[in-house]
């Protein structure tokens, strides 16, 4: 199983199995992380063994999503960027991505990312679902995709970040906590 993780520049990166949190377990913030960051995304569950998928069948290579929290390192990743340096050391932080149980494509409608109680970002998924036929295309001309493995598309940063400790971090879709997250 991999993690591929797709940004706002339709750029992407690898995270490790080790990253993936589990059984809503708390985040545990390392110490050498100085700001810590969020962001949202919808991951894709892929269902079929595939490459170089053309994009009229890549419908076929999925039939549930989920969404994600990634949090990161905000210092190190500026560092990084400037440097042109590889982004893994600021992105891959053990059990840093949270991900929400997978549904069908049909149950959704309105997502919102909540910090302790207040909706501090609505996100429209629409159109990011309309991008994953393409993304799947692209993607396998770089790589197998496997069944088992999770896309994970940028929705977008959390704007209350940076967090701290004892901060909970809440997704929500149809008003439904979906990912929970607690920065110990």
């Amino acid at each position: 199983m991999k993690i591929i993780f797709i940004d706002k520049n339709n750029q992407f990166r690898l995270i490790p199995d080790s990253a993936l949190l589990l059984r809503h377990r708390p985040f545990f913030l390392p110490d050498y992380v100085e700001t810590l960051h969020a962001k949202t995304a919808l991951v894709v569950k892929v269902n079929r063994l595939g490459k170089y998928i053309q994009e009229k069948f890549a419908h076929t290579y999925y039939d549930e999503i989920g969404f994600a929290v990634n949090f990161y390192d905000k210092n190190c990743l500026d560092f990084l960027i400037e440097k042109g340096l590889p982004w893994e050391r600021a992105m891959c932080l053990d059990g840093s991505f949270a991900l929400s149980g997978f549904m069908k494509i049909s149950e959704l409608t309105e997502f919102c990312v909540t910090v302790e109680t207040q909706c501090i970002a609505s996100l429209p998924i629409e159109q990011t679902i309309q991008q994953i036929p393409k993304i799947i295309s692209e993607l396998s001309t770089y790589m197998t995709l496997k069944i088992g493995d999770y896309i994970a598309i940028e929705l977008g940063e959390v704007n209350s970040a940076p967090f701290a400790i004892n901060d909970t971090l809440r997704l929500s879709l149809n008003e439904k906590e979906v990912v929970r997250v607690i920065v110990k």
